[in-house]
């Protein structure tokens, strides 16, 4: 039993149609990849995808009078049915709350890759500034080197409360071809470690979207309840470091087991007096021993086991140190 996965949200960026490929070809070569970008990525996972400006997803020229309407026709029959099945739901999607909707409506977005940060050729980017205020990724076609960048810059003007008007500039993620995706993850990972770090008490409702290459029992949320406050920031870093290693051990296939700085299995003896302490229900429901701890300070562990078939990290246990024949 996990936990659901994230909703992603696909924003089409518009203004990456603006420029047609020379050939019908090349055309056809970029939506391919841009759509196959997408089915690599949402996989599994809980999606919506928003269209938003002028033109229509379906009017964007790929080449001279060759639409993405035309290249249906003889496209991959999987990536044909995936478009049609996420742009059926395009529109500024129902999960968007009112106050979403509003700032949307009352925003302007342009892109900012100029001097001083400023478009020189001030391209308003409503599609990637949906994509920035819905947290999602905007999707563009390959069709200028702009396009192949995962952060676009873009400055924000919008009208608050008071109908003042605020700026600020903002990035957007952006995906265009599938050899982007790596970097795309660790940089929407990097954004959710910034968001916890300055939440910490978010933990047990972002753990899964901060540490995505870790596991965790359903034990986990009830220890972290008892946490003191001011070890939460101890214990994030001590999951960044433990996801890293997870992720780098699943990478590299020669590694036969995980490097884990300061990870150390339980004695003989402590695990004869006191193995019980380390049992807890794992990510199925479960009951495992975790015999490996990681160090949280000298009064905090984190229980974990290595998992062999597929590669992986569970954590069952963070709280106050486990009672050992030197320390009850």
């Amino acid at each position: 039993m996990t936990a659901k996965e994230p909703q992603i949200w696909f924003v089409f960026n518009e203004l990456s149609g603006r420029i047609p490929a020379r050939t019908v070809h090349e055309g056809r070569k970029r939506m391919n990849a841009m759509v196959s970008a997408l089915a690599t990525v949402m996989a599994g996972r809980a999606t919506t995808f928003v269209t938003v400006g002028e033109p229509n997803l379906w009017e964007v020229e790929l080449a001279s009078g060759h639409t993405v309407s035309d290249w249906l026709t003889g496209a991959d029959p999987d990536l044909r049915n995936l478009i049609l099945a996420i742009a059926s739901k395009s529109g500024i999607p129902e999960e968007a709350n009112e106050a979403l909707r509003g700032r949307y409506c009352l925003s302007e977005f342009v892109l900012a890759d100029g001097p001083e940060g400023r478009s020189q050729e001030r391209l308003e980017a409503r599609g990637l500034g949906a994509a920035f205020l819905f947290a999602g990724i905007g999707v563009s076609l390959l069709s200028e080197d702009r396009w192949s960048r995962i952060q676009i810059p873009l400055r924000h003007t919008w009208l608050d409360e008071a109908c003042q008007e605020k700026t600020s500039d903002v990035e957007a993620l952006n995906l265009s071809d599938a050899s982007q995706l790596e970097r795309l993850s660790e940089v929407r990972i990097e954004r959710s470690r910034r968001g916890l770090r300055g939440t910490p008490l978010n933990l047990p409702a972002s753990k899964r979207k901060c540490f995505p290459h870790l596991a965790f029992g359903l034990d986990v949320d009830s220890h972290l309840k008892t946490l003191p406050q001011d070890i939460f920031p101890s214990v994030i870093n001590k999951l960044v470091t433990l996801d890293d290693a997870s992720h780098a051990w699943r990478a590299d296939r020669a590694m036969t087991f995980p490097i884990l700085p300061k990870c150390h299995d339980e004695s003989e003896p402590t695990m004869q007096r006191f193995g019980s302490q380390r049992r807890f229900r794992d990510q199925e429901g479960n009951l495992t021993l975790y015999k490996l701890h990681a160090m949280v300070g000298s009064a905090y562990r984190i229980h974990l086991r290595v998992i062999h078939d597929p590669r992986g990290i569970e954590i069952g246990y963070i709280g106050r140190h486990l009672d050992t024949v030197r320390h009850h």
